[in-house]
């Protein structure tokens, strides 16, 4: 079950529809860009079988350049993070096309401040909000953000998906055991958004939908 805290944070004032994937927000606070990158290194996939299929994915467009690490994100915080002095979680949507499983979450989330740890769930879409908790692992393996191009991993138990269907991942702090923790889910490269103003010609900007990764196996 969701908390108070997480609820206010998920319910939403406007929604942005990106890629196959929805960020719900309400007063979410977004980390600044941050001065440089200081790394950019290939990610190297490291899933462990059988996470042998890409269920959903709007990391890339290559290994060197899978995410946005200068553009900033979303915090995800503990009870007492020093961003926010209140948690804040974050979930984002996709659309599941064919009948799989889910074994392997991958989220593009950068380490801030306070204890090493972080926890992404698969959760079922309740009418366009976050539902019910499927499975979900936490990791202490985070990298530094505003750096290119890791990410964080967790294995789940391998969970059935219907075809056709919605789901969530979603990052949330362990208000218990980090309380302190302070990270940016950070923006996939995958978001732009077209304008186009007064009929004064298109143009493109980032809408930070987070980067993430759903992989498993078929079926």
């Amino acid at each position: 079950m969701f908390s108070k805290t997480l609820l206010r944070a998920l319910c939403c004032l406007f929604v942005v529809t990106l890629a196959c994937g929805v960020l719900m927000a309400q007063d979410l606070k977004i980390a600044p860009k941050p001065n440089h990158v200081t790394l950019v290194a290939p990610y190297v996939d490291h899933s462990l079988p059988p996470a042998n299929v890409t269920i959903f994915s709007n990391l890339g467009p290559t290994p060197t350049n899978n995410y946005n690490a200068a553009a900033g994100g979303y915090y995800v915080c503990g009870i007492s993070c020093a961003a926010l002095l209140a948690d804040q979680w974050i979930g984002v949507q996709f659309y599941n096309k064919v009948a799989d499983h889910a074994t392997t979450l991958q989220a593009a989330i950068g380490y801030d401040s306070g204890t090493k740890k972080v926890t992404l769930g698969l959760y079922t879409d309740n009418a366009g909000v976050v539902g019910t908790l499927l499975a979900q692992a936490s990791t202490t393996r985070i990298p530094n953000t505003g750096t290119c191009c890791q990410l964080v991993q967790v294995t789940i138990p391998s969970t059935a998906l219907t075809a056709g269907t919605n789901y969530w991942v979603v990052a949330t702090s362990d208000d218990v055991g980090a309380p302190d923790f302070e990270g940016v889910w950070q923006a996939s490269n995958q978001a732009n958004i077209g304008g186009n103003v007064s009929q004064g010609g298109w143009f493109t900007f980032s809408g930070l939908t987070p980067a993430f990764a759903v992989k498993g196996t078929n079926p």
